[in-house]
């Protein structure tokens, strides 16, 4: 059986004793420095990873893609992957969990999308997957509160019953179950961020809130940029999509955002349809299952060239011009490979040189201009550009020469 390791202490605390402190402090400890921690003082700890390289222990990750591109059948896999410990898309679970759906929208389909999955990939056995359909206002800190003590009763059954903790907290979707004023609103999203954090901490849970993208996939996470900026980890779920015919193509999974791992294309999948039965008509009916293409390389890598949308066109001369007098080789996480990269925030002000608006008034064309280097930074992967975040910048260099 799993258990939940201890992180009441902090890293102050756990090293506290390591120097000496100024003579005369209460229990030879400043107390003016209480909370601080000094280089040298600590050494750092590993990543810890429910999926290596993937998706963190705890915190809240954000799982986003277009309309119909499989984010629930996405969000089922991952759950499959968690409960059995085979690997999810190649990825190595690195601790069996168990997982709970809030299924603000689609409940009714779970019981068939869970049963051809596990038929597939746990050969039928029960697994340590829960759901619930009834989903409270999430943005109601009290209807949080209120739902504490039931997620702390599925962690006990699940550990009762299958030798697991509850570790995967996935709300589906995340605009389902936030009575949202306004999207856009970076406060209100920060709120909904701190409710999320409310319901995983208390048992060390990894939440993953499912949410649409914009428009178009090169405008990212739909809403307030806070979303992208407060999660732990991204990732996203890409797809051509036919508009009027509904058809869809060249799915792939991509890590978008990270505070640990590389970012970047994982692999192409598809959705295979499993059948459970057949109704009283004799017809066949069952659900999909997500089939990884991990011998293909990702469609974004194998796409034929297009136009670049305007903040790609920005982002790449802004990028080129920055580099020739900022640019310098640093080594990616301080472990990686060694990359000719620049900082964001270099960047950013002859991105917002480059960039055109018809905006007239200052605040919307600043407003703007932010939105359009937001989706010229989630679509870096897909334009020959890494982005990464280390020692308290975000990073930004080629993915090829």
């Amino acid at each position: 059986m799993s258990v939940k390791p201890d992180h009441s202490d902090t890293i102050y605390e756990r090293t506290r004793f390591r120097r000496p402190h100024p003579v005369g402090s209460e229990h030879g400890v400043d107390a003016a420095l209480l909370g601080f921690t000094f280089d040298g003082d600590a050494q750092p700890d590993p990543p810890r990873y429910l999926v290596k390289n993937l998706l963190p222990t705890e915190g809240v990750a954000i799982l986003g893609g277009q309309s119909g591109a499989g984010k629930t059948f996405t969000g089922i896999d991952l759950g499959v992957s968690l409960g059995t410990g085979e690997p999810f898309f190649g990825r190595r679970i690195v601790e069996r969990v168990g997982t709970l759906i809030l299924a603000a929208e689609g409940a009714g389909t779970l019981a068939a999308r869970i049963e051809a999955a596990r038929s597939v990939r746990a050969s039928g056995k029960r697994l340590p997957i829960a759901w619930m359909g009834a989903v409270p206002n999430l943005a109601d800190p009290e209807e949080v509160k209120a739902l504490q003590p039931k997620i702390r009763a599925v962690d006990a059954r699940m550990r009762e019953e299958f030798g697991v903790r509850l570790g995967l907290i996935e709300i589906d979707t995340m605009a389902a179950a936030f009575a949202m004023k306004d999207e856009n609103d970076a406060a209100e999203a920060q709120q909904h961020l701190r409710h999320m954090r409310m319901l995983g901490e208390p048992i060390g849970a990894l939440v993953l809130p499912i949410h649409h993208y914009g428009k178009t996939e090169d405008t990212g996470l739909r809403g307030s940029s806070a979303y992208r900026g407060g999660a732990d980890a991204v990732l996203s779920i890409l797809a051509d999509r036919n508009q009027v015919t509904g058809e869809v193509t060249t799915r792939s999974l991509n890590l978008a955002k990270s505070r640990w791992a590389e970012e970047g294309p994982i692999a192409a999948f598809a959705l295979r349809f499993v059948q459970l039965g057949t109704d009283e008509d004799g017809d066949a009916y069952g659900a999909c299952v997500v089939d990884p293409k991990l011998d293909e390389p990702p469609p974004s890598t194998r796409k034929a060239p297009q136009k670049d949308p305007l903040p790609i066109v920005a982002l790449k001369g802004a990028f080129d011009e920055v580099l020739l007098t900022h640019g310098r080789d640093v080594q990616v996480r301080g472990a990686g490979e060694i990359v000719r990269a620049i900082t964001v925030e270099e960047m950013r002000p002859e991105f917002r040189r480059r960039y055109a608006t018809a905006e007239t008034d200052g605040d919307k064309a600043a407003a703007t201009i932010r939105q359009a280097l937001k989706r010229a930074l989630s679509a870096c992967p897909k334009h020959g550009f890494n982005t990464a975040a280390w020692n308290g910048e975000e990073w930004l260099w080629r993915a090829w020469p």
